[in-house]
């Protein structure tokens, strides 16, 4: 009964704090998109979504990676991209794409810290669906990492470029 009774006030919380949102935003004059910003997870910073021109170039260059080496230089999942980053199998050549819609995103929590102390560069996307679709997968996937080749390395700099404009703003 505690159970229910507990899950039904957060879901009226989440609807209240999502009405007023609306309402403010109304006030304002600007467009909501209600699957990006009502499923974001809150640590989601530097996100991708605020340029969608970065958002395309993120996942093109997920799917370079993908068809040009036949998912050699692409790793996915929590587990894996975890363990490749603690081993040290990514160096300072890697580029890790997390998705901003995770829940709970207690499972991503721990990404950032090992990621900024690995000194490895790392960005949010607004869709894990999207970011399965890029990697040619029909799934949903969390997290990506990719280590740059010789094949994409113009595209692959570029990217990581915009990636320190976005966390120094």
């Amino acid at each position: 009964q505690m159970c229910i009774r507990d899950r039904y006030q957060r879901r009226v919380r989440g609807l209240c704090t999502l009405l007023f949102t609306l309402l403010a935003m109304a006030e304002q004059d600007e467009t909501y998109d209600y699957d990006r910003l009502l499923y974001r997870c809150p640590i989601s910073q530097p996100i991708t979504s605020e340029k969608p021109k970065m958002t395309k170039k993120v996942y093109s260059l997920i799917r370079k990676a993908v068809t040009n080496d036949k998912k050699k230089g692409v790793t996915k999942g929590i587990k894996d991209v975890t363990k490749a980053i603690r081993k040290g199998r990514v160096g300072k050549k890697g580029l890790v794409v997390i998705g901003a819609d995770v829940s709970p995103f207690d499972v991503v929590s721990h990404l950032p810290v090992m990621l900024e102390e690995a000194g490895i560069p790392y960005v949010w996307v607004p869709s894990r669906q999207d970011l399965g679709t890029a990697t040619n997968c029909k799934r949903a996937t969390t997290v990506v990492l990719l280590k740059s080749q010789e094949e994409i390395e113009g595209s692959f700099d570029k990217v990581v470029s915009a990636i320190a404009e976005i966390q120094q703003e």
